[in-house]
């Protein structure tokens, strides 16, 4: 299949720094397609907060540094996201796996989603199953935020009655628990709904805000148990030790506990665990240090860890299908719901882009509005 080479409109940075500051439109002219090589359409690049820290340069995954697009070094940005297949050249292999029309999402990362068009190995993606049809906001927030709730509620205490127990663990009779903070982002509710399918218990930690009324009864509408703000929880005279363990009650057990959070919460959340409690780490938005007494260790068993999906999918590519075919079965049946979004359209001069860019990088770092979705509008 022969292409013409067609421009891309891109978001780059030449060097890390204020993601509002060093972000800037690019145009480049896509290379010829080599063989296995897909071109793609970008539909929605998703900005997720690891992609702040990338920009920063404190992320340890950080995408290619092109010396091919222009007169200076720069990175394409973008490491979740959808986009269709518009051809592809030939090898044995690529036209068996995929068509013209695909949907696909990506399967390595920092393969750079937040531009218009690209040439992507066909091994480097993932075809999304015609049998479950997604709409482009299911389909662009499917790759890291479900996957990481999957395996973070699979792999450390046995949860997932679709998997085999690991690691000696086995699956007790007894209710299971979860408890997590930062219950409202993008990982905590797909947490609350896969739990809600599998018939997990959660108890969900989330920050006050004047619309805290709001925030509970959408969290309980997907499926969350109990829903405490943080100074609920850390509140003597709530007494909430004492009610979480009858939430949990003699029939339950409460062993996993999801911090994307830290500091003082998190080191409360971990003396509730049962005996060989786990206690799974994914972020740290508060950016303050995690300290947790001896005792949990010595006394009962606490094993600290922490979860980066990138590293799981690294060893395990034939399980990563198998997983977003069910997830995408999920949410396909409205059992697994996408976070709220915002797409923000880009469209017009370099300059004029880069202004959005700026406005949306400022909105995501103060942690303000709904999940947000970059679509590059046809010129």
């Amino acid at each position: 299949m022969i292409f013409a080479r067609r421009r891309a409109r891109t978001v780059v940075f030449a060097e890390h720094g204020d993601p509002a500051k060093v972000l800037r439109a690019h145009r480049y002219r896509l290379p010829k397609l080599d063989k296995g090589q897909v071109r793609l359409r970008f539909e929605l690049g998703a900005v997720n907060p690891a992609d702040i820290n990338v920009i920063q340069g404190v992320y340890p995954s950080k995408p290619q540094v092109r010396e091919d697009i222009g007169p200076e070094p720069v990175s394409i940005m973008g490491n979740e996201g959808v986009a269709t297949v518009e051809g592809f050249e030939e090898d044995g292999e690529v036209e068996n796996k995929l068509k013209v029309g695909d949907r696909v999402v990506m399967g390595a990362p920092q393969l750079g989603t937040w531009q218009s068009h690209a040439n992507i190995p066909f091994s480097s993606l993932i075809p999304l199953p015609a049998s479950s049809p997604l709409s482009l906001r299911q389909a662009a927030t499917l790759a890291i935020n479900p996957p990481t709730a999957w395996r973070m509620l699979s792999d450390f205490v046995p949860l997932n009655p679709e998997e085999p127990a690991r690691g000696g663990e086995s699956k007790s009779r007894k209710k299971q628990w979860v408890i997590q903070n930062g219950a409202n982002s993008a990982v905590g509710v797909a947490v609350i709904q896969l739990a809600r399918e599998w018939g997990v218990g959660t108890i969900n930690l989330v920050r006050d805000r004047p619309s805290i009324d709001e925030l509970k009864q959408s969290l309980t509408a997907l499926g969350a148990d109990h829903v405490l703000t943080y100074d609920e929880f850390l509140s003597r005279d709530n007494n909430t030790r004492q009610k979480i363990k009858e939430w949990v009650g003699k029939d339950g057990e409460l062993r996993l506990a999801l911090n994307c959070v830290g500091g003082k919460e998190t080191a409360e959340m971990a003396k509730l665990l049962a005996m060989d409690g786990r206690l799974v780490t994914y972020g740290g938005m508060a950016k303050t240090a995690l300290a947790l007494p001896p005792s949990l260790f010595i006394f009962k068993r606490l094993v600290s860890t922490g979860f980066w999906l990138s590293n799981w999918v690294q060893t395990h590519p034939s399980e990563r299908q198998t997983m977003m075919q069910r997830l995408a079965a999920l949410v396909h049946g409205g059992k697994l719901r996408e976070p709220e979004t915002e797409v923000v359209s880009l469209a017009g001069t370099d300059e004029e882009v880069a202004q959005v860019l700026r406005n949306v990088m400022t909105r995501v770092q103060e942690g303000r509005g709904k999940k947000v979705l970059l679509h590059w509008k046809d010129e």
